[in-house]
């Protein structure tokens, strides 16, 4: 009886060996995957990261842009609003407003710097994990910031285009023998009681400060955004 049951007990004894070899493989297996996930995910996070901070360095550099094309066009205003001051009150006319006739075409546009976004769009918007975050992105770059170029700078160029520049042609002179930047009427006093003259002059003072506005909002809007970038690479570096 004894030695019918070894063999049975011989066999259990290798398949429970076998059993165990094959749990082993299965969790060393389980194991190296485990590893190789960590690592895929720990390099699409520091990728996720490094493309953050690309993308704040160039908010950053856009926000600094801005806030001197704002000080420039808002300085503008100051002057051309200098030349309705003149013609309201029937001053005659000055050489300090050679300057700003000489810059009636001129105005700051923006540079848009989308480098990185560029980078993140090829690599995929989805390697933003915060879904919050990747929509603020999108938000800045293909509205806020198009609001700025099409709605603001096109206008602009197209009221220069169509109404300033061919007016000013016929009624003001360059002086380019003495500076790039200075311009002279033709005739001020006539200019000055020429009613289409005085709305260009309203258009143009009108848009510009139009376009202040909407530079303000954009500011507004990328140091929001800076700030959420911020606050999620800090978080994704404490979590590690």
């Amino acid at each position: 009886m004894i030695q019918e049951n070894q063999p049975a007990s011989a066999t259990g004894r290798y398949l429970l060996y076998a059993i165990g070899e094959i749990t082993l493989v299965v969790i060393g297996i389980l194991i190296a995957l485990s590893i190789n996930d960590w690592n895929d995910n720990r390099k699409r996070q520091n990728e996720e990261i490094s493309l953050l901070l690309d993308v704040k360095k160039n908010l950053e550099s856009m926000l600094s842009d801005f806030e001197s094309d704002t000080i420039y066009n808002a300085h503008s205003i100051v002057l051309y609003e200098k030349i309705e001051y003149y013609i309201s009150n029937d001053l005659p006319y000055s050489i300090e407003l050679d300057s700003i006739f000489g810059t009636l075409t001129f105005w700051r546009s923006p540079y848009i710097t989308a480098t990185a976004y560029n980078s993140l769009q090829s690599k995929g918007l989805d390697l933003i994990k915060n879904e919050a975050l990747k929509n603020d992105i999108i938000e800045v770059y293909e509205v806020k910031i198009k609001k700025l170029t099409l709605d603001y700078d096109d206008s602009e160029n197209d009221l220069q285009r169509r109404i300033v520049e061919p007016f000013l042609v016929k009624h003001v002179k360059k002086l380019h023998n003495q500076s790039l930047r200075l311009a002279r009427p033709n005739d001020f006093e006539s200019l000055k009681e020429n009613n289409e003259f005085s709305n260009i002059m309203s258009y143009i003072i009108r848009q510009r400060k139009r376009g202040v506005e909407i530079y303000a909002e954009v500011m507004n809007d990328i140091e929001s955004l800076i700030e959420k970038i911020d606050h999620e690479v800090e978080m994704r570096k404490t979590k590690g």
